[in-house]
């Protein structure tokens, strides 16, 4: 046989072997490769999804965070801002019961050490040594104990004056009103109501009459008594008292009411 006829046959057999290959083989492969890479895609795409919706989800979560931190801080704000209430109101009531104590104390004071000083001098001129010596000795004596109760009284105005302050953040202006009233009356009311020449003055007139000293002390300390009236300020001091009381009832019943929200 033809040496060239026998490579064509070789060659026709091959390919037809190859093509039976290919047609039988090659689908198969390429779908298996094309269905490896359709998985990857997928899991790229499924992995690309989680990772977002962790994105979102720590998103959310820390809002979340944020909103609990807020409202917590709201309500410690809240707790803080009721105990300073308490405390202010506290605080107004036995200040405002203490000055009104120590002005009255301290004018008994201040007016009885200008009268016995004025007596000293008096009694000095008239040759009653011992009446001088006992009068200059409670003069000092109730000086020494004005003095201080004075230094008591303005630190206790500075209190108030801080009270005060707090009160026109916290609450209705007719406290703040009242304890305004409060503080300017005291400052009236720790003046002294007589000078200490008129306090001479009146002295010498009632022992003109006759009237032992002793006695003018206390003439001239009832005339005195009726110069100074605690009277206003006390009754402003009630009235502050009610008014707290009024607001305390009142915050206490919208507490109580529940909310509509």
């Amino acid at each position: 046989m033809d040496i060239s006829l026998i490579a064509d046959v070789v060659l026709f057999v091959s390919i037809f072997i190859v093509g039976l290959l290919v047609k039988t083989y090659l689908p198969g492969y390429i779908g298996e490769k094309a269905k490896n890479l359709a998985t990857k895609e997928d899991i790229a795409d499924i992995t690309n999804q989680i990772e977002q919706v962790k994105t979102e989800y720590s998103k959310q979560l820390e809002l979340y965070k944020s909103d609990i931190w807020q409202t917590q801080q709201r309500y410690l704000q809240m707790q803080e801002e009721a105990k300073l209430k308490v405390e202010v109101f506290k605080k107004a009531v036995v200040d405002v019961a203490k000055i009104t104590d120590l002005i009255n104390i301290y004018q008994l004071h201040a007016s009885s050490s200008e009268m016995d000083s004025a007596i000293a001098e008096i009694a000095f001129e008239k040759g009653s040594q011992e009446v001088q010596k006992v009068s200059w000795d409670m003069h000092l004596e109730h000086k020494g104990k004005a003095a201080a109760l004075y230094t008591n009284f303005r630190g206790l105005i500075v209190e108030l004056g801080g009270t005060f302050a707090l009160f026109s953040i916290y609450f209705e202006s007719e406290l703040n009103e009242s304890l305004y009233r409060i503080i300017m009356m005291a400052h009236g009311a720790v003046e002294l109501k007589m000078s200490p020449a008129e306090f001479r003055k009146r002295l010498e007139a009632e022992y003109s009459k006759g009237h032992d000293l002793n006695v003018i002390r206390q003439i001239v300390g009832q005339h005195y008594d009726s110069l100074w009236d605690v009277k206003p300020i006390t009754v402003e001091s009630n009235r502050f008292f009610q008014l707290m009381k009024d607001h305390i009832k009142q915050a206490g019943n919208e507490k109580a009411t529940p909310s509509n929200s």
